[in-house]
Parts: structure tokens; C-alpha cells; sequence
């Protein structure tokens, strides 16, 4: 400790030099990595330094390596015009820190001394998607060490608690802290919005960035990616999918090397467990609520608390640095002692329910907030009995919040509870809205005041704000809701405005910036999910189906086709799904796709099959036009008993058919997809090349609509096409265009695909290493399972007439490619298909895609 900066910097410099001077023995030189950050230390009990400007000082040397100084913006802000004679300041730049939180560090170079090192120790040294944090990490030094030595020990380690004892917050500086443990990432999982256990696994996948392909369960491919690699798992709030927890065991005996950090209000019961319950903050007792007797049991300096003792605990210091957050000159005097010792120990040492109320020093003394915190606690011990003691301190904590609100913001707060996993602003617009509900407020006031009160987190994405509410802060509005008797009204707005969203964005799926609208869907997917259930439990048919038939596209470009296939069979089960013909057709035509794209060539043809009586029963020519082109595929790739593909050209014929309707039609789009199957027909039957010329045309056709989705798919099948019949050079040509619209739009199953069109091409010039790389690339994308990789090379060159790869080279070097090619970031796969550096690609959003 100094008491200026400059100061210390001149010491550290001093001593790097001493170091560097000293004649050490055996010529093994002593090297001591050195951090500097300027802030506020607190002499605790013991006489050391504490708080958190004394932990960010560590992490700022955590970062470092032996014989080098780092200091953080603020010191290197303060000591830049102070520097001793032969130093200099070097910006490394923005790194996150282990504490989640970024920060600008400088490295201080000496002269003659060395200045070059390895890349500094930051979080995002290995894979992660840790979300950064903007606010400080208040204690739990012991809980930290604590649960990082169980987790030495253990595979799976479950803290466990109430809501609000800030369980997810301590998971999440555990996993940074251990990170360095984990060579293949660390990974949250955030299964707040995930009600049914049967999503944890796909939920886990999404997460990874892998997509469920080929019909299997999510938790074999899982299983499949995870094998073999060092990561760690947190899964955060369990609780409410507890009966998922088989599938984290059948993960620990499937992939040796995974560990998993569970937050959740009861553990899992599985073998291996370590159950790890997380305390509240330690908090002082309450002096205020002892009588004078008790008061006199205590040794005479307990009696009364003053700053000094009472900041010694964690749950006091939480509860000064939120308030400093709302109020910068906010202070523990001797005066508001008392009452800020006895907020946190009647709160507990909760930490949510702590911040909350710390959130009200902006307008209230500590005092008064504590008056209040009294009335209330009061009242809830009244009534749910039944409830555990620290649940009832919670809930009487977020009741005085909202009770604080004014009308309007309560009725918000009332109806954002509808809301699954979040909304972002038109939708809370649409739902919550008018102003004229809200006490004449604006939706976007109330939320930002909702905000500061810390009831609602506002979240940047895509340019814009997403607004959620703690789980728990979500079930008491909830029962706002249900009290104020609007709950089935604000189920019904919740439930026509997603499913105008979803029907407003499927035909901008196959645009120029469809990244985008996929990347909101992506977003929404919970709260579709939340109408889908309520549409198909009430049997409501019209709502279910157009919804599911809105969805299906986004399901298939984003790999949640298990989930599709599951949602779409029940619709299709259910006997109200046959009341309206035209609805029966669209819910065909969305089902026989998710079949297709899942393999499933004889589900996909009764899908198809039935669609097409539907329309032609109806009448509508443009429909008839669409069905016929689908209903085509059953016969393109059908094999009969003899092994004759489509003998009869029926899958021809029907294209020709698809054609001449659509034209008739004057439907563009539908001549385009006709042409486009004649073309597959051709590619799969054809002994020649004709089929290209119909894709040819085809890529003419949607390249004029705008259609760029078809417009790359058109690209893909040319290229392909292409590769059967040698003509690589116009193959790469196409594959290149394929897979750059594909990457622009975030597309996995296109990606996929492509990567595979490459490894085909590879092939087919005999690059086999080159070949193995792709397509270990792409299995690992698409974890679709299949036959082994010698056999899948060994099938290519088969199909394009070359001779079997076992006589030509080592399996054992292709399995190592195509390790390699399974190990690579999601850019890099694409980057090495195109053969350009990762910088060259165009900037896109991966969100749903990265591995």
C-alpha cells in the first residue's frame, strides 16, 4: 500500500531491477510478476489490506508473467506525466479479468530490463462464454476457496440455496477462477427460461453451438462432442428441470474429462455428486433488535456497531458498494451503522434481496429503509407460513420494492411476468402497453425507472435493449398479475403478438439480413415456446399451427429439428389439427420438411403426400403449384425393392407438373423451385449433365426475387452437381458463393452442408488429408453421427468413380486431419474451406452457431 501512485510504481520498478541484478545461484534467476491498481484498501481485524480495489489489484497481477509489471487504467491514468527516468508505458490493450470485469491494462517497460512476454493470463485465453459482469464481486473469499478445492475433488459440484443467496454470481467467478483448469472452455448454460426437462440437453447443445441433426437425441450428440474434451459445464438454475438430471450423469460416464457447476434450490441426486449449500453473506447481528438484557450478554464493545466493525462483513460491504452505485457519496458513518448492520442481517446476508434494498439509498436514508423492510417482513410472517424463513425475507424484500413503485410501473412490472426469458421493447409495447394503462407512462419510461430499481435488467443486443426480471422477481409479478385478475388478457396479447412476429419474419428468413431476424427469433424462442404450450394444452389449433408453421424455417436453419419433429407430431396427433383443411395442409407442408431435413424420406412423402390432396381439394393453384414441387422429393431420392432409383420418372413428371402450375399460376418463386427439382431429379437419375442447366436457371430466377436463401442453395446444388461430372474448377466457383451467403446469414445447416460440398471436392482431386480436415470439420458441426470416416471416403470415391482410399493412405493420418478439423472454431472451418484467412470473412453473427 501507497498513498501515491507514483509511489508505487517507483517501488515496483525499484525492485524489478534489484531482482534483475541480484547474482542468483546456479544462474537460476528469481522473476516476480508485479500489479498495480489504485483504489480504496481497508485494514481488516487481522491488520491486512480488504475490498475489492485490493482483489482487482490481484487479478491485475494474475494476468501477469515473472519480471513484468502490469497496472490498470486508472493507476496508468494517475502516473503517466510521473514516470521515473527509463520507464515507459506499453498498452496491451482490453482484456477480461477474473473477476468477469474488462479492464485496460498497460505493461511498464524498464530499460535494459526485459519487455517482451507471452500474452498476458486473461480470461479469454481459453473458449468461454462467461458473460461479463459490470459490477464488482463482493466476498465469498471463503466460499471461493472452498468450492474451488471441492471441485479438485468432484466432477459435479451443486450449490445449492434459495432463490436470491447468489448462487448463480458465485458459479460464475468459480468457473473464471478454474478456468485455466479447463483446456477445451468453459460454458454457461442459463435454464432460467427451460421448463421441460427434455430441453436441458438441447438447450446444452444450442449453448456449444452444435445443432441436432440426423434424428438423434441431443444428449448422445453431446455426449459424441463432449468425449474426449476438458470443459466445464455450469448449469444454472436446475431446479426447475430437476428430473433432467440423469442426463448430466449419463454426460459424466460418457465424456471422462467434463465437469459441471449446478446452481439449483436442490440438488440432483445422482451418483458423484458434491453438494455444496451457499450460505448467505456473513452479516453482523442485529444490535437494533435485541433487548436490553440480550444487549447486556454482550461484551461492551458488541453493543453498539459502528462503521469500522460493521464493514467487516460481506454482507455489509455488498450492500455499501450498490448503494455507492445509485448515490457516489454514500458512506458507513457511526450514525447509519446500526440500521445498514441490521438491513443485511435481517435480509439474511441475501445478496439479491440486499441489493434491492440498496437500491433505495438514492431516496431513503438507511433508517428509513430499514422502517420499511420492518413493515414488511412483518406482514409476509403473517401470512406464508408454509414457505422457508429465507424465501419470506426475499419476497417481503422484492414486495417493498414494488410496493415503492407508482401505478403504472406496477402494472408493468405486473404484466412482464408473461415473458419468457425476456422481450425486448416492441414487444413489451405490444403486450404491456398502452400508455393510457400504464397511468399515461410510456412503456420505455417505466422499464428504464423499472431498471434502476433493479426489478428489471436491460441488456444490450443487436443495436437495442432486452429487458429480463430475475426468476425470482418474475414469480411474485406473476402473482401481481393473477391478483389483479389480468392474467388471461396479458396471455392473449403475449400470445397474438408472438404469433404475428413469427408470421411477420418468415419471409424475411430468406433475405439479405435474415441473420438478424434469425438472431431475434433465437432471442424469442422462449417465449414462443411458452404460447406453443399454452396454444396445444387448450387445444387451439388455429394459434398452434400457425405458429408452427411460422417456426419451421427457423427451426431447421438453427438445428432444432428434434424439437420441431416433436412439437409438429403432436399437432399433427391431435384431432383438432384436422378441422380446417387449409391449416391441416400448412401443418403437412411444415412437418414433411422437418422430415426431410431429418432424414425421414417416408414420414416426409405421407407429409407431403397429404398436403397436396388438402390443396388440390381446395382449389388454391398457387398451393397445388408448391405441394406438387415438394410431393416430388419422395420419388427423387426413393429406391425400389430392386434398387432401381424412381423407375417410372414419377418424381420427373410431378416437377414438370409443379412447373407448369406455378407458371400458370404466375407464381416466379414456384417455377424457381420447380426448375430446382427437375435439377435434383437430374442429379440424382440423370446418367449426364442436364440437371445443371436447371439449377443454372434456377439461380437466375431467385437471384431476380431477391430469394438469396435459394439463391445459395441453388449454388450448392450446382457445385455438387459439378463434382460428379469433373468439372471442379466451376464446383469450387459455386461452393464459394454457397458458403459465403451461408456465412452471412448465420446459416448452420448451409454451413454444414458446404463444408461437406468442400471435403466432396477434396475428394475428387485426390486431396485426401485436405478432405478428412473438412470433414471432420462438418460432422463436428453438425455431430449427425453416420458411418466412420474411412468408410464415408471410401463411399465419396466410390460415387465419383475413383478407387478405394485404404490402399492409398493411412487411416490413422486421416483420423488425425480429421481430429483437427473437429477441433476448429466455427470461422476457422469456413475460413479453411474458403482458403482465406479468418479476417477476410464478412463480419456476421454467430449467436446459436459457434462450437
Amino acid at each position: 500500500m501507497f498513498p501515491r501512485t507514483a509511489d508505487a510504481v517507483a517501488a515496483a520498478v525499484d525492485a524489478q531491477r534489484a531482482l534483475a541484478g541480484e547474482p542468483w545461484p546456479d544462474d537460476t534467476p528469481v522473476r516476480v510478476r508485479i500489479g498495480i491498481h489504485t483504489g480504496d484498501g481497508r485494514l481488516d481485524r487481522d491488520g491486512s489490506y480488504v475490498g475489492a480495489d485490493v482483489h482487482r489489484a490481484a487479478r491485475v497481477a494474475a494476468a501477469g508473467h515473472g519480471g513484468q509489471i502490469l497496472v490498470s487504467e486508472t493507476t496508468s491514468t494517475l502516473v503517466a506525466d510521473e514516470l521515473p527516468a527509463g520507464v515507459a508505458l506499453r498498452g496491451l490493450g482490453e482484456h477480461r479479468l477474473k473477476d468477469l470485469r474488462p479492464e485496460r491494462i498497460c505493461q511498464v517497460d524498464i530499460a535494459g530490463l526485459r519487455t517482451e512476454f507471452p500474452p498476458i493470463r486473461s480470461l479469454d485465453r481459453r473458449p468461454n462464454n462467461l458473460p461479463t459482469q459490470l459490477t464488482s464481486f463482493v466476498g465469498r473469499d471463503a466460499e471461493l476457496r472452498a468450492a474451488g478445492e471441492l471441485l479438485r475433488s468432484t466432477r459435479l459440484l451443486t450449490l445449492t440455496g434459495p432463490g436470491g443467496t447468489g448462487k448463480t454470481r458465485l458459479s460464475l467467478q468459480l468457473a473464471a477462477d478454474v478456468a485455466e483448469r479447463f483446456a477445451d472452455g468453459t460454458w454457461f448454460v442459463a435454464l432460467e427460461p427451460v421448463r421441460d426437462p427434455g430441453m436441458v440437453a438441447a438447450t446444452i447443445l444450442t449453448t456449444l453451438g452444435l445443432v441436432e441433426a440426423g434424428g438423434r437425441p441431443a444428449r448422445d450428440i453431446l455426449i459424441d462432442w463432449l468425449e474426449g474434451r476438458e470443459a466445464l459445464l455450469v448449469l444454472d438454475n436446475f431446479e426447475q428441470v430437476i428430473d433432467a438430471a440423469p442426463t448430466v450423469a449419463a454426460i459424466l460416464r460418457g465424456a471422462p474429462h467434463v465437469s459441471f457447476v449446478v446452481t439449483s434450490r436442490a440438488p440432483l441426486r445422482v451418483s458423484g455428486e458434491q453438494e455444496y449449500p451457499v450460505p448467505g453473506l456473513p452479516a453482523p447481528r442485529d444490535v437494533l433488535a435485541l433487548t436490553d438484557l440480550e444487549k447486556m450478554n454482550l461484551p461492551a464493545g458488541d453493543r453498539l456497531l459502528g462503521a469500522a466493525a460493521a464493514t467487516m462483513y460481506e454482507a455489509v460491504r455488498l450492500f455499501v458498494a450498490r448503494a455507492v452505485a445509485v448515490r457516489p457519496d454514500f458512506t458507513v458513518t457511526n450514525d447509519n451503522a446500526p440500521a445498514v448492520a441490521a438491513i443485511a442481517a435481517r435480509l439474511h446476508g441475501m445478496p439479491l434481496a440486499i441489493e434491492l434494498a440498496a437500491a433505495r439509498v438514492k431516496l431513503l436514508s438507511p433508517d428509513a429503509i430499514l422502517e420499511r423492510l420492518e413493515h414488511q417482513l412483518g406482514v409476509l410472517s403473517a401470512g406464508a407460513r408454509d414457505l422457508p424463513e429465507r424465501q419470506q425475507t426475499l419476497r417481503g424484500a422484492i414486495a417493498w420494492s414494488h410496493d415503492l413503485l407508482g401505478e403504472g410501473e406496477r402494472r408493468l412490472l405486473a404484466r412482464l411476468s408473461v415473458f419468457v426469458g425476456g422481450c425486448e421493447l416492441d414487444s413489451a409495447e405490444a403486450v404491456c402497453g398502452p400508455p393510457s394503462e400504464l397511468d399515461g407512462v410510456e412503456v420505455i419510461d417505466c422499464l428504464t425507472f423499472l431498471a434502476d430499481q433493479s426489478l428489471v435488467r436491460a441488456e444490450d443486443v443487436e443495436g437495442g435493449l432486452r429487458f429480463r426480471m430475475l426468476d425470482t422477481i418474475r414469480e411474485f409479478a406473476a402473482e401481481q398479475l393473477e391478483e389483479r385478475g389480468e392474467r388471461v388478457e396479458i396471455k392473449r396479447r403475449h400470445t397474438e403478438t408472438f404469433v404475428a412476429f413469427a408470421e411477420a419474419l418468415t419471409p424475411r428468413l430468406s433475405r439479405d439480413d435474415q441473420r438478424l431476424w434469425l438472431g431475434r427469433l433465437e432471442r424469442d424462442h422462449d417465449n414462443i415456446r411458452a404460447v406453443l404450450d399454452r396454444a396445444v394444452a387448450a387445444g387451439d389449433g388455429q394459434t398452434a399451427i400457425r405458429l408452427g408453421f411460422a417456426m419451421w424455417r427457423y427451426w431447421q436453419k438453427r438445428g432444432h429439428l428434434a424439437e420441431a419433429r416433436r412439437r409438429l407430431q403432436a399437432m399433427a396427433d391431435a384431432p383438432w389439427s384436422r378441422d380446417d383443411p387449409r391449416l391441416r395442409a400448412r401443418l403437412m407442408e411444415a412437418f414433411g420438411g422437418v422430415c426431410w431435413w431429418q432424414a425421414d424420406i417416408a414420414a416426409m412423402g405421407r407429409a407431403y403426400a397429404e398436403a397436396l390432396e388438402l390443396w388440390q381439394s381446395i382449389g388454391d393453384e398457387r398451393e397445388i403449384a408448391n405441394a406438387l414441387y415438394n410431393d416430388s422429393f419422395r420419388f427423387a431420392v426413393s429406391v425400389t425393392p430392386t434398387g432401381d432409383r424412381d423407375p417410372e420418372r414419377l418424381g420427373y413428371k410431378q416437377m414438370h407438373r409443379a412447373r407448369e402450375a406455378a407458371t400458370a399460376a404466375g407464381d416466379e418463386r414456384g417455377r424457381a423451385n420447380a426448375l430446382w427439382g427437375i435439377g435434383n431429379w437430374l442429379y440424382f437419375h440423370a446418367a449426364d449433365d442436364s440437371g445443371i442447366s436447371q439449377f443454372d436457371e434456377a439461380l437466375d430466377v431467385f437471384r431476380r426475387l431477391g430469394d438469396r436463401t435459394m439463391e445459395a442453395w441453388s449454388h450448392h446444388m450446382l457445385g455438387i452437381a459439378q463434382i460428379r461430372f469433373g468439372q471442379l474448377d466451376e464446383a469450387r466457383r459455386n461452393g464459394h458463393a454457397a458458403m459465403r451467403l451461408f456465412h452471412g446469414f448465420g446459416d448452420v445447416a448451409g454451413i454444414t452442408l458446404s463444408l461437406d460440398d468442400f471435403a466432396s471436392i477434396a475428394i475428387a482431386a485426390g486431396d485426401l488429408l485436405r478432405a478428412a480436415k473438412l470433414w471432420g470439420a462438418a460432422r463436428a458441426l453438425s455431430a449427425a453421427g453416420g458411418v466412420g470416416l474411412a468408410d464415408f471416403v471410401d463411399s465419396q470415391f466410390e460415387f465419383y468413380g475413383r478407387p478405394s482410399t485404404r490402399d492409398t493412405i493411412d487411416p490413422e493420418e486421416l483420423d488425425r486431419n480429421a481430429q483437427e478439423g473437429r477441433a476448429m472454431t466455427l470461422d476457422e472451418s469456413v475460413a479453411y474451406a474458403l482458403e482465406v484467412s479468418i479476417d477476410e470473412l464478412a463480419p456476421h453473427d454467430h449467436a446459436g452457431a459457434n462450437r
